[in-house]
């Protein structure tokens, strides 16, 4: 069976062949009809092609659902994992603070407490002076920016595109 992009091309050949023809004006009824039977042809090999082709990605979108969930599933233990050891953790961070001991030789481990690095905390992100500031480029808001267009505006480095096509299967 040929490639589709062959199909499509046979096609488009065949489009050349027929219009060529007409303008000989010498056609029979019989030619004719052999037209439309070598048309038919292609588009059934056309039709059969996509059908296998949607089939193929069918199956494609079935196993993509599947690792979806399965990331999902895989998401949901991971944070009970994670839940559960942030929380042992902080158990026995809280237990020697408590204790107020520093270090712990735990059978093959060595468990202590380490004060962190200093870290900053930002109480009011108005009050900081501009040198601490990193510049950023503005971010433009498309859906809003699409929006208008829609509605008539006409807007100077924004063009509307209305003739793009994507495929659809139902």
């Amino acid at each position: 069976m040929s490639k589709l992009y062959d199909l499509g091309e046979k096609y488009r050949r065949f489009n050349e062949f027929v219009d060529a023809a007409w303008d000989d004006e010498d056609l029979t009824e019989d030619d004719l009809q052999l037209y439309i039977e070598t048309l038919e042809s292609i588009e059934d090999e056309v039709s059969v092609k996509v059908e296998n082709i949607v089939k193929f990605m069918k199956n494609i979108e079935g196993d993509i659902e599947a690792f979806k969930n399965e990331e999902k599933r895989l998401e949901k233990k991971r944070k009970y994992l994670q839940n559960k050891y942030d929380g042992l953790k902080s158990y026995t961070q809280t237990t020697l603070e408590v204790s107020k001991i520093d270090k712990v030789s735990a059978g093959t481990f060595k468990v202590r407490l380490q004060v962190n690095p200093p870290s900053i905390n930002i109480v009011d992100p108005t009050k900081i002076p501009d040198t601490y500031k990193i510049a950023q480029e503005p971010k433009i808001d498309s859906k809003a920016l699409l929006k208008d267009v829609k509605n008539g505006l006409e807007v100077d480095g924004a063009v509307l595109i209305t003739d793009k096509k994507h495929l659809r299967i139902s």
